[in-house]
């Protein structure tokens, strides 16, 4: 039986989902779609895991040697600045150590002599604002420049405090008495007399700065100088922050030229490179620092990589669709193979079923239908009579219990005759059939029961509800199992709900809902399979709710069941509106 359920499952599509929580019991494809799900999982993995770790390694590959390369770059050109900064300045200082050793004190406190050596200076190397003597009180005695600052005391300026510890110096970037930015380079020598002096120059910061833009190489590159607390000595073009501070990391002190990977304020990855700036004559504070964006120095790799994304997802979109497409041809073709084994099989089972059933509705027929006819004849006797003897003709109750028991016979026998169409065929009479009024006629039925139990019935059924062409017998049947089944699952003081509308253009909806004890979700794929049934044993047969859904489909409709234990259990039946004579059922 398992066997034949199985392959049932596959011989009838129609046969779907019914809600979001349950499965009818014959939903179709499961094991196939888990069949091509697994295919399509391992081809693709087999197909793509070589091409992602092939990818993966070249990207690898590529950033390590984009940052090796970013690496190199930034530190050679950070010891190529760093060698013309260092010139620039031993340059300026071996000047005024020559100028000083070879004039003496005397002859540079003279003006026109001082004047003379400056414009000498400017001559030879450039650069140079003004010229002045210090002596060792710091009071400056001579003076060669565009500013008036004779007398100017410098005994508290560090970079004289610098000189007097290390016999030259070399400034920060200040503004000082001129208010222009300037540094200081400046060189101690001593007197006959024991005393020292300083020889103090200025230079310009601006040809500083084109010394340090002459090293750029475009516009994603920033050099520039800074001092060992991160404070700006020359301008920055995208890491000067407030108060002048350095806005990304200062690296850690180190004798020779260095190069890092960091990142910018913008999470933008960077490339550092650096040198600690000391002339051999005099120490500095300065930091030099070449700064590298990674992205716009690496365009010519970034755009490979980019040319690796295109064709890596490209060649994942043409593996997917070609294992999709194949995937699906195979299972597609594997199915078609076994629906014909298992029509075979089905065939034969259900012949055999429907066998045992027809000998089993024919004899219940028999048993069934000689006391009903005798019952039948029997009432309508005693309704002649009570019709000719005036003392009874009057009386319409019974009367009207007469022509109960004789609609009663009439309905027993269009039950027999639909347990026998479970097992064969009948003709099909189409004809307009008013919804409302065949569903009164049901519930009338049911009227003296649902007052004896106190059970509330409820019908809606719109007056506009239009008329459905189909087979009278077979509706009123469908309607009648499921009003009983409603009623057999409701306790008394329950309550049974039954609407009609209409759902698109072309069919009409029923829906029978009770509040009676619900079907277990274990038990819901299988309530419309054969003598499957919940109740006690020797209470039903499992025929009713089988029976009424191979009428529901013997006219063309569908019908579909959600339940909840303990809460109650809505059918709703689909039937077309219209129904073209002689269809085939």
């Amino acid at each position: 039986m398992d066997k034949f359920k199985a392959n049932l499952k596959s011989l009838y599509p129609h046969f779907h989902r019914q809600s979001d929580e349950h499965l009818n019991p014959y939903y179709t494809f499961q094991d196939y779609r888990q069949i091509w799900g697994v295919g399509i999982f391992f081809l693709m993995a087999t197909a793509l895991l070589p091409l992602i770790a092939m990818t993966l390694i070249c990207y690898q590959l590529v950033d390590q040697s984009i940052d090796t390369e970013s690496l190199l770059r930034a530190e050679r050109l950070a010891s190529n600045t760093r060698r013309a900064v260092s010139f620039f300045l031993e340059e300026r200082l071996a000047a005024l150590t020559f100028t000083v050793n070879e004039m003496g004190y005397e002859r540079l406190t003279d003006p026109s002599r001082l004047e003379e050596v400056l414009r000498n200076l400017k001559l030879g190397f450039g650069g140079l604002t003004d010229l002045s003597v210090i002596d060792d009180s710091g009071t400056q005695v001579a003076y060669a420049g565009p500013f008036n600052l004779e007398g100017k005391d410098y005994s508290r300026q560090a970079w004289f405090m610098e000189c007097q510890r290390h016999d030259a110096c070399v400034s920060e970037i200040f503004s000082g008495y001129r208010d222009v930015p300037h540094i200081v380079v400046a060189v101690k020598s001593m007197q006959p007399e024991g005393r020292f002096f300083v020889l103090r120059a200025t230079l310009e910061t601006e040809r500083l700065i084109q010394t340090l833009s002459s090293y750029k190489t475009g516009e994603h590159t920033d050099i520039f100088l800074t001092n060992r607390e991160g404070v700006m000595q020359t301008p920055s073009r995208f890491y000067e922050g407030d108060l002048n501070r350095l806005t990304i990391p200062l690296p850690a002190y180190s004798d020779r030229t260095e190069a890092l990977i960091s990142s910018d304020p913008q999470g933008q990855p960077i490339v550092i490179g650096y040198a600690f700036i000391d002339t051999k004559i005099a120490p500095t504070s300065f930091v030099l620092m070449v700064v590298k964006k990674k992205a716009g120095m690496m365009k010519v790799w970034l755009d490979l990589r980019s040319n690796i994304n295109w064709l890596l997802i490209v060649s994942a979109v043409v593996i997917a669709l070609v294992v999709f497409l194949t995937s699906s041809f195979m299972v597609n073709k594997m199915f078609d193979a076994d629906r014909e084994k298992a029509r075979t099989m089905v065939a034969a089972e259900q012949n055999s079923q429907l066998a045992s059933i027809g000998q089993l509705a024919a004899g219940v027929a028999h048993e069934i239908n000689n006391p009903l006819a005798l019952i039948n004849e029997t009432a309508g006797y005693i309704k002649d009579l009570f019709i000719l003897k005036e003392q009874y003709r009057g009386d319409a109750e019974l009367i009207e219990h007469i022509d109960s028991i004789i609609e009663t016979v009439e309905r027993c026998g269009t039950i027999t005759r639909q347990l026998l169409g479970f097992s064969r065929r009948f003709d099909v009479q189409i004809q307009p059939i008013n919804l409302g009024k065949m569903v009164s006629d049901v519930i009338n039925f049911h009227k003296k029961e649902a007052e004896y139990r106190a059970i509330a019935i409820h019908v809606d059924i719109p007056a506009t509800l239009p008329l459905i062409e189909t087979d009278r017998g077979k509706l009123q049947q469908i309607i009648l199992n499921l009003v009983n089944n409603a009623f057999q699952a409701t306790d008394n003081g329950g309550w049974l709900d039954v609407r009609a509308d209409v759902e698109g253009a072309e069919h009409v909806r029923l829906t029978i809902r009770d509040n009676g004890c619900g079907i277990s979700e274990e038990h819901l794929n299988k309530i419309f399979e054969p003598f499957f049934t919940t109740k006690k044993e020797g209470q039903g047969t499992g025929l009713g709710l089988s029976i009424t859904y191979g009428l529901v489909k013997k006219l063309h409709g569908d019908i579909a069941v959600q339940s909840k234990q303990g809460e109650g259990t809505t059918f709703v039946v689909t039937l077309p509106i219209h129904t073209e004579k002689g269809f085939d059922a």
